[in-house]
């Protein structure tokens, strides 16, 4: 009987990286990475259930059809670094949402960088940075994002 050799990792060294736009209607980004995470899932965008039952259906079975993809909730916790371009970032973008104003940006998942990676871009914007801390344990924040849609190639190249 063949045997299959173990391939886990650990979830070290994933990254977010957020860009934004060089100049409006740019096509080109300036990425810069967020720090903190201590989990970094992917967002999650299942397709709608469309009902296409019909009076023939199969064996008295409901039928459904993949509908549109929806606007996804993409929320995480992150440790509140003040000072570093990253938080000053997702600061700056919360408030342009808060205003009325959002700015769409891409976010860059990459998991495994140093080989094999896996990176997957999105557009969406961040919803709100609300920082979280309690006395006596590290200071934390949760970026909430509303991803739009996933990209077909990773626009950022990476030397």
């Amino acid at each position: 009987m063949a045997q299959k050799v173990f391939g886990g990792d650990i979830a070290y060294d994933w990254e977010l990286w957020i860009g934004r736009e060089t100049s409006p209607g740019a096509d080109d980004h300036a990425f810069t990475q967020i720090f903190g995470f201590e989990a970094l899932p992917f967002p999650d965008q299942v397709p709608e259930e469309v009902d296409v039952t019909h009076l023939n259906s199969p064996a008295r079975t409901r039928e459904t059809v993949p509908g549109l993809l929806p606007v996804a909730d993409w929320s995480q916790d992150k440790q509140l670094w003040p000072s570093d371009p990253g938080d000053v970032i997702l600061e700056a973008l919360a408030a342009l949402t808060a205003a009325g104003t959002k700015e769409d940006v891409l976010f860059e998942f990459n998991i495994n960088p140093a080989g094999g990676s896996i990176r997957r871009t999105y557009r969406g914007y961040v919803n709100s940075y609300t920082p979280n801390g309690t006395v006596g344990d590290k200071a934390m924040g949760t970026l909430s994002a509303k991803i739009l849609d996933r990209q077909a190639t990773n626009p950022r190249v990476i030397a």
